[in-house]
């Protein structure tokens, strides 16, 4: 190879390397991975379902500027995961890694978030404001 095609090569595998792939679920095809992929309860499927919709209209990679929410569920880098290339905080993660098309990192924070609202407030659903925003529940 010469050395503009290797040149090419190598951006061409960094570029893809390094590249989030975000993804916008359908409604059914978030309950659909949370219920059969994630085990979540079916009773807590309608309220993950809205505060998915309400937090980031169903969009992994969306970010909050202002509050520091990361991904489809808006984890907060305040609490729950760190701002930089080292993971840290509750979720012992980066929140970049909230904001790609896997969602099985951000599920299994949220279920912490849940776990530890739930043992402090007896709510776990009250760690996103959207609940009382919406009444959802």
């Amino acid at each position: 190879m010469n050395q503009i095609t290797t040149l090419f090569v190598l951006v061409v595998v960094l570029l893809c390397g390094s590249k989030l792939e975000a993804k916008i679920f359908e409604r059914c095809e978030l309950a659909r991975a949370l219920k059969y992929n994630y085990h979540i309860p079916a009773h807590q499927l309608a309220t993950w379902v809205c505060i998915a919709n309400y937090e980031s209209h169903f969009n992994t990679g969306a970010i909050n500027t202002q509050s520091g929410d990361h991904g489809i569920f808006q984890i907060s880098q305040i609490y729950w995961c760190s701002n930089s290339n080292s993971p840290g905080k509750g979720c012992n993660s980066v929140c970049s890694r909230y904001r790609d098309d896997d969602i099985r990192d951000d599920v299994a924070c949220i279920k912490k978030v849940f776990a530890e609202h739930q043992r402090l407030f007896g709510n776990g659903f009250h760690a996103w404001t959207t609940v009382f925003l919406s009444n959802v529940i």
